[in-house]
């Protein structure tokens, strides 16, 4: 790529030098042809103001040139003339004859009577001029000798223009730096370039502590690349990290339940346990304890893949949290708690899916059931143009540091309940911010509530208007 670079930037520089020195060649070959014309013409100007010299050449009615050869004519002209040294031909017309008197015009100069008829009307130009092939030419009139109008024609060659050998060395000069520029320009562009793809190389093959590292020499784009890329690495990291974390926690939560269920399925087998009642007890919980986690997972891969369920309705909101404080009030009295239902008179209208709703507020009383220390509370707060349902729990709370991660899928597997409450999954909070998110509803974690600790979980759901 850096010699493509450098190539394509010395390629742009020479087709520029080309087009401007073909372009400057044109201009100064147009303007040596305007020179050589305009020299000609001032030259016959100058005749023309000694018009009286020239016409006392001719003698009588015969109206004889004393000069009879184009030298003769030209030494003429020289002298009448002052400094002109660049002339090539200088003739004399007689309109009268129609034929040039003394020496004759090149023929491929094209200049005969018709050429020079424009003189000799009436309102016809004093002087005319033009340029033929590689000749300029101009002609002018000198006054009248009896039915004779002189015409006095001079010519100078064009000179071509041509290359210059200053030209070419300032090309040669230009290209070369085109040259050191182009290589210091691809290898400022690519070397980024060149690291960034060996830094993304290895990320792909795994190596996700690899970094490019942006370097202040580099320009500010290559710096964002470089920024992107090592931003890429750490998210990918991290989400690696916290994926093997999960996956450690959840296969400790099965391993616990299996665990149980093997020893007593054993014991029972081999006849050392005698209360086979109590044992088929633990079995059973234990297994939904297991049909629990799964399903919970199972939730959250149809929610990664979007393809869970969604109806949304209108629903009174406090009817929802009656039944889902009804549902979970076994669990919550098994752990010894007091249940408190706070809700308003009258129906609270909301935008919803029940049956989802009615889900999240039980991970939410099943996540308090865990924490609380006596008592766990679940109510309906109207506010202006929204309605909050609150779950509270009087446990330890939570750090203000770690709030922002209650709801990370791996976070409540660390905490530690009280002792012998319920084991969920561990998933509840982390599918129930899934389903409030995909019901267009916001959930956050308050902490502490009081003096001495206690949590509160708020789902804000937009109120219906009547």
């Amino acid at each position: 790529m850096r010699r493509r670079l450098t190539v394509f930037i010395v390629g742009i520089v020479a087709v520029i030098l080309v087009l401007a020195g073909v372009g400057t060649w044109y201009l100064a070959q147009q303007s040596v042809r305007r020179s050589a014309q305009s020299d000609a013409l001032s030259t016959v100007q100058a005749l023309a103001k000694n018009n009286a010299t020239i016409v006392r050449l001719f003698r009588g009615d015969s109206a004889r040139l004393r000069p009879t050869g184009r030298a003769d004519v030209r030494k003429f002209v020289k002298r009448v003339v002052v400094g002109v040294g660049h002339l090539d031909g200088a003739y004399f017309f007689d309109d009268a004859a129609g034929t040039f008197r003394g020496s004759v015009p090149p023929a491929s100069l094209h200049i005969d009577a018709a050429t020079l008829n424009p003189l000799f009307s009436t309102n016809g130009p004093s002087t005319i001029s033009g340029i033929t092939g590689s000749e300029a030419w101009a002609a002018t009139t000198l006054g009248t000798t009896s039915t004779v109008v002189p015409v006095v024609l001079v010519t100078r060659h064009v000179d071509g223009a041509s290359w210059s050998g200053d030209y070419l060395i300032l090309a040669a000069a230009l290209l070369l730096s085109a040259a050191l520029i182009a290589v210091f320009l691809s290898r400022k562009i690519t070397v980024p370039l060149v690291r960034a793809v060996q830094t993304t190389q290895r990320i792909a093959a795994g190596d996700l502590e690899a970094r490019m590292g942006a370097s202040s020499r580099d320009y500010p784009e290559l710096q964002s690349l470089a920024g992107g890329i090592d931003s890429m690495a750490i998210n990918l990291e991290r989400l690696r990290n916290t994926e093997q974390q999960f996956l450690l926690s959840v296969s400790h939560e099965l391993r616990t339940p299996l665990t149980s269920i093997r020893g007593y399925a054993e014991a029972i087998a081999d006849g050392a346990i005698t209360d086979t009642t109590r044992a088929a007890a633990v079995i059973t919980n234990e297994a939904r304890r297991l049909e629990r986690l799964v399903g919970d997972l199972l939730d959250l891969a149809k929610l990664d893949a979007r393809s869970f369920s969604l109806h949304l309705r209108s629903v009174d909101a406090a009817e929802v949290v009656e039944e889902a404080a009804e549902e979970l009030r076994p669990v919550i009295d098994q752990a010894g708690l007091t249940l408190r239902i706070v809700n308003p008179l009258g129906p609270q209208m909301v935008t919803a899916d029940p049956d989802r709703l009615d889900q999240v507020l039980a991970n939410l009383l099943e996540n308090a059931a865990k924490f609380a220390r006596t008592q766990v509370t679940i109510g309906v707060v109207a506010g202006p143009g929204s309605v909050a349902i609150l779950v509270v729990d009087d446990g330890p709370g939570i750090a203000p540091g770690e709030l922002g991660r209650v709801f990370d899928r791996h976070y409540t597997l660390d905490r530690h309940p009280q002792a012998n409450r319920p084991a969920g999954s561990g998933l509840g909070l982390a599918i129930a911010a899934e389903l409030v998110a995909a019901m267009g509803a916001s959930i956050r974690a308050e902490s502490p509530v009081d003096g001495t600790g206690g949590t509160r979980m708020v789902v804000q759901l937009a109120a219906q208007r009547a």
